[in-house]
């Protein structure tokens, strides 16, 4: 049997969210927010951030904590927002009370550590740049701040520990990470590996739904294709990359050493028919389901899983129900075997680590 899927969701109030007028907003192109950077979905820009008017009236803002997660680190929030906006008035609610479940409840929060402002940020200088780049989203009477959080309240509990890792595959960033969980398994019993993959898919009317500067944006880089079905299949390094994330979806599907055929993808330069027969996969079946739906379905279901996460950067490790990318400090002090063995110590082989997690670039797509 091939890999059943393992990631298991509860349902979002609205996975859209709730966002005021309606309008506005590309929830398929999500924003990170981080010191003094912007990456708009496939976008980064280097910014120049406007200097806070002291002269401004008190601003409310609320960053919401969990107490009960140790990694969930929240102390960056309000030194950054400081940055931007004189008069700061920040209060810290914690999830596990009354007033911190109104507000998940309220704001469709998918995550934590999670940080937001009152109506009143409206009449400061430099909401315009925060509203114009979709650094805050308008939420009932509240402006969320659109940052990833480290703890994800949308997914189950599992009984074994996992790691769904979270890739484009010509990620350069993202194939020796696919290739550390994949030595890892050889080395370390007891976890599960799940590999996702990050994109977007919309339909025939989506598409001619999104702003001119998006489709100006995906087609001068060339970054989405129309197949066959009407619908626009879109990666950041382009079609070849979303064929590729589909031969291995294919893979998935219908064999059981699939973590095999990533490994000889990643060595034979992503050349799929070379990978397909240096595997003794069957040609057919699996040419098949790259250029059919079969595939292009894999690939529009498998995408909602970041989608669903707020995962937009390439690797993402998911450790259970804890989301730390390759710029977070729990994962450049520990590595992400290290931060797995840290987060279940009993697993069998973690005092083997070092042999399969070398040192690697820790940037992102």
């Amino acid at each position: 049997m091939a890999r059943t899927k393992k990631v298991k969701s509860k349902s979002v109030k609205n996975s859209k969210r709730k966002v005021k007028n309606g309008e506005g907003f590309n929830w398929k192109v999500p924003v990170i927010f981080l010191a003094g950077i912007i990456a708009v979905g496939l976008i980064v820009n280097s910014l120049n951030i406007v200097t806070p008017v002291s002269s401004e009236g008190a601003i409310t803002f609320y960053v919401l904590t969990d107490s009960s997660c140790p990694v969930c680190d929240s102390s960056w929030i309000e030194p950054r927002v400081e940055l931007d906006f004189a008069n700061v008035e920040t209060h810290y609610v914690d999830v596990n009370t009354p007033e911190g479940q109104e507000f998940v409840n309220e704001l469709s929060i998918t995550s934590l550590p999670a940080a937001f402002f009152a109506s009143d940020v409206q009449d400061a200088g430099n909401f315009t740049l925060y509203s114009d780049n979709y650094w805050i989203i308008p939420i009932s009477d509240y402006y969320l701040l659109n940052i990833q959080g480290t703890k994800s309240l949308v997914r189950d509990e599992t009984n074994t520990p996992t790691i769904d890792l979270f890739v484009m595959s010509e990620c350069p960033y993202g194939k020796p990470a696919q290739q550390t969980m994949i030595n890892a398994m050889d080395t370390i019993s007891g976890f599960d590996l799940n590999i996702h993959y990050i994109g977007n898919v919309y339909t025939a009317a989506q598409w001619n739904a999104l702003s001119d500067d998006y489709k100006n944006y995906y087609q001068s880089y060339g970054m989405c294709e129309q197949k066959n079905d009407t619908k626009y299949y879109c990666s950041l390094h382009g079609p070849e990359e979303v064929e590729n994330d589909i031969a291995q979806l294919c893979a998935m599907k219908y064999y059981n050493n699939w973590t095999d055929f990533i490994t000889a993808h990643i060595n034979n330069d992503m050349n799929i028919s070379k990978t397909i027969q240096n595997m003794g996969y069957n040609e057919t079946l699996m040419n098949e389901c790259i250029n059919s739906e079969i595939g292009w379905n894999l690939y529009a279901e498998d995408i909602l899983v970041a989608d669903e996460l707020s995962v937009s950067s390439s690797p993402t490790y998911v450790f259970d129900n804890v989301i730390i990318g390759t710029s977070s400090a729990l994962s450049l002090t520990n590595g992400p075997l290290g931060l797995l063995c840290s987060l279940h110590n009993a697993l069998s082989g973690c005092e083997n680590i070092d042999s399969i997690q070398v040192a690697q670039a820790t940037g992102s797509c």
